[in-house]
């Protein structure tokens, strides 16, 4: 059958040209008997393994038996099984086919019982690079809460948001992606265009503001380059100076101070710049973060990728997220355990603004700040916030993976200052 011909069953053949390319590879790879993650023993076998319910089952085999009966639907999964771990050169996002007509109510657990299949591909993914069976079994745990985001938005249905299935194309395809303790860590290359320094003298650290920055009046990021003349913005150079170098400050609290300042030479040193070598961290929902779990999960990453990945070395632990947004600070109570994890990173501003980023709080898309859920007291806040006419602005953070010995201690913080530094004009 072929693949216009089940799109126009479905009712959507505009997404012939995301579906077109590759399709003949993937039939021409299709199983005998169809794909195995279709079967009912290797969906009970998959279900534990991704942190679902054994209660599940039934509806799902009942889901995967339609599938196998209808003309077309079986080589439809196994294209997608294929874009899923195989294709992962291929930049388009996926896009799920409306297979309502063909599969009722259910048919959004046609793509859970695909998603469900990378758990045996990273399995065997995992073994090869000899990675322990517990940290297996941790990392497949992702495509459970991604069941529970789409569960949550649809009164309890199966099923998988299209960006977060795509999103597992992370996990078995070489990128080094691994989830220990309370976060995920993914080996990388650092993003940041700013340069962290460290004073030999007594390892104080001060992160530096890239060039050509756009800074508002509050220290926060309004863009980069063109339109930097804009008078409601100050622009922040980095450079070599006479005896060292120049640029402007970035408190840990994750704003912009105002004037540059001078680091002389050699007394400080780049510790981190741009192309560096980290683990970027991704922050699973549930489970808590208290500082110990949080503690645990850096001090679990460093010694799993020294153990099994010690080239290229990493030298931090970097994320931008809604999570890092120095607005919660302000709107959160000092004991909440996120506010306690902030004051122990080093917070860096993000250009990054909008509620698009408040989808993970949410699962409202757009944010209607009227029809919201307000169950938890974080979503309370954010509301509240929102609601007085502010824009909610994500952040970035960083965490050098020396310094873990002074987490718990705001290390950053209070070691911060910047007072014996000379100005540095621009």
């Amino acid at each position: 059958m072929q693949l216009e011909e089940i799109l126009n069953a479905a009712g959507a053949p505009e997404l012939a040209q995301f579906l077109k390319p590759r399709w003949a590879e993937s039939m021409a790879s299709f199983p005998e008997g169809g794909p195995d993650f279709l079967c009912p023993a290797q969906i009970r076998d998959n279900l534990p393994w991704c942190g679902l319910e054994e209660s599940l089952a039934p509806t799902l085999e009942g889901v995967a038996a339609s599938v196998r009966a209808r003309a077309g639907l079986p080589e439809l999964a196994w294209h997608y099984f294929r874009v899923l771990c195989d294709y992962h050169e291929d930049s388009i996002p996926v896009q799920f086919a409306p297979l309502e007509k063909m599969l009722g109510e259910n048919a959004p657990a046609f793509y859970l019982l695909v998603a469900l299949a990378l758990a045996p591909r990273m399995r065997a993914c995992h073994l090869r690079l000899g990675v322990p069976e517990s940290v297996t079994r941790e990392t497949s745990l992702q495509v459970g809460c991604f069941y529970d985001n789409y569960s949550r938005a649809h009164a309890g249905k199966p099923g998988i948001f299209p960006g977060q299935f795509d999103w597992l194309k992370n996990y078995v395809n070489g990128s080094l992606y691994f989830r220990l303790g309370r976060f995920e860590y993914w080996s990388q290359p650092s993003p940041y265009d700013c340069k962290v320094y460290r004073r030999r003298s007594d390892g104080r650290t001060l992160t530096l503001a890239g060039p050509a920055w756009r800074i508002n009046d509050s220290g926060w990021l309004e863009g980069i380059g063109a339109g930097a003349e804009e008078a409601s913005c100050r622009q922040t150079s980095l450079r070599q100076a006479h005896g060292g170098v120049s640029g402007f400050p970035i408190n840990p609290k994750g704003f912009v101070e105002p004037e540059a300042v001078l680091l002389p030479e050699p007394e400080w040193e780049c510790v981190l710049e741009k192309g560096a070598p980290v683990l970027s961290m991704h922050i699973p929902a549930g489970g808590g973060m208290t500082l110990e779990k949080c503690a645990g999960s850096f001090r679990a990453a460093r010694d799993f990728f020294r153990r099994h990945f010690p080239a290229p070395a990493p030298r931090a632990i970097v994320c931008s997220s809604w999570m890092f947004s120095p607005i919660l600070e302000r709107i959160l109570p000092e004991s909440s355990n996120l506010a306690a994890f902030m004051r122990e990173l080093y917070l860096l501003p993000s250009n990054w603004r909008g509620n698009d980023s408040l989808w993970f709080v949410f699962l409202q898309k757009p944010l209607d700040p009227a029809t919201a859920p307000r169950e938890t007291s974080l979503q309370r806040a954010i509301l509240d916030y929102l609601q007085a006419g502010n824009t909610w602005r994500a952040g970035s953070m960083l965490f050098m993976l020396d310094d873990l010995e002074h987490f718990g201690g705001q290390w950053y913080r209070t070691s911060y200052s910047i007072a014996d530094l000379s100005s540095s004009k621009r």
